[in-house]
């Protein structure tokens, strides 16, 4: 017992240190900005803290405490992640979502492993349970914020990797946390792991990338509704929508601007920096939710929200012109709702004249 004292208190104190850093910095930025995601973050780093505190005592009670931190530290990182993914307009996939199911059951056969392992009954359920649901959960977060590497790269890639490494770490602590030899192998990874997560977070919550959206946001000086243009008419505009927080879903990739939400059209698998993802032509759904959910976003943020669509033309290729119509109605409804605008990029000989025509008639 008194080599484990040692030990949690010599790591124990550089993790306080992080803690506590991530904490005041990270709350902040949420002080400033509003960014409901640091106030989670920030929040998860004083869960952590506690439970550090707590953990260094032999009290059960103590001890109860700081497991019950735990798994509060990792509910409010997966809530805090979610909610990252929400301010930056990306959506979950479902094959993700259907990955993430499978934690049930293997959160199951990890507690029943663990009591075979240990035949300790009191500490399965204790910090067996703990440990596993919170690994789990905090690699899960790892694993939703890897999609906003393409808008913060390097400081986004270095969180979700140290935060997986962090979830995974808990796992094998309940099946070794009672054997002394473990202990300073545990605390090495967890402090570690633990100041590489707050300095992540720390550039991630400092980019411009990430502030951008409250700092200074320029909104574009074009009147709200629905409106049709040509492409020389589209580029003459251009100008204006630079540097605002834009939705954009394009064919056309030069029409892209610095600040901009871009999802690449397309029905082939595509990366490229600065491209939030793709959507296939068939998603008329998906496309209507990320629309209505990107102007929740920018309304709660007092912005006007902008939406480009430059490819009716080839989504009319994958849908018919009437389920094309449809989707479009709604948007325009969406957008008179919010105060928004809908800027349709179209050629006019690229369409028979009658359709063209009646284009304009349901939109404008």
């Amino acid at each position: 017992m008194e080599v484990t004292n040692i030990v949690t208190y010599v790591s124990g104190l550089p993790v306080l240190v992080a803690d506590l850093t991530a904490l005041l910095l990270i709350f902040r930025v949420y002080l400033r900005w509003r960014r409901k995601s640091a106030l989670f973050f920030s929040v998860a780093w004083l869960a952590d803290f506690i439970m550090v505190v707590f953990s260094m005592s032999s009290n059960p009670i103590y001890r109860g405490i700081a497991e019950l931190s735990l798994t509060l530290f990792a509910m409010l990182m997966f809530m805090g992640s979610i909610r990252l993914l929400e301010e930056e307009l990306i959506p979950v996939p479902h094959s993700m979502l259907q990955r993430l199911a499978f934690m049930a059951p293997l959160l199951y056969l990890y507690v029943v492993l663990v009591y075979r392992f240990t035949g300790n009954a009191d500490w399965t359920l204790t910090a067996g349970v703990s440990l596993g649901i919170s690994g789990v959960f905090v690699f899960a977060s790892g694993i939703l914020l890897k999609p906003v590497e393409s808008i913060y790269r390097r400081p986004a890639k270095l969180l979700y990797f140290s935060i997986m490494l962090f979830g995974l770490h808990l796992i094998p602590a309940a099946l070794f946390g009672l054997y002394t030899w473990y202990l300073p192998i545990g605390f090495t990874f967890s402090t570690t792991l633990t100041i590489l997560m707050a300095y992540s977070m720390l550039r991630l919550t400092s980019t411009q990338e990430f502030l951008k959206e409250q700092n200074g946001v320029k909104v574009p000086e074009i009147h709200t509704g629905t409106i049709i243009l040509q492409p020389e008419e589209f580029e003459e505009i251009l100008s204006k929508l630079k540097d605002s927080p834009v939705l954009a879903f394009l064919r056309n990739l030069r029409y892209q601007q610095d600040g901009w939400r871009v999802y690449f059209v397309t029905a082939v698998p595509f990366k490229k920096e600065g491209i939030v993802g793709t959507i296939s032509p068939t998603e008329l759904a998906r496309m209507t939710e990320i629309v209505y959910r990107y102007l929740e976003e920018t309304s709660s943020m007092g912005l006007q929200g902008v939406v480009v669509i430059d490819c009716i033309e080839y989504l009319s290729m994958y849908n018919s012109w009437e389920s094309l119509m449809k989707f479009l109605s709604k948007l325009r409804d969406i957008i008179m709702i919010r105060g928004g605008t809908l800027i349709i990029v179209i050629e006019k000989e690229s369409v028979e004249e009658r359709i063209f025509n009646q284009l304009r008639k349901l939109l404008e």
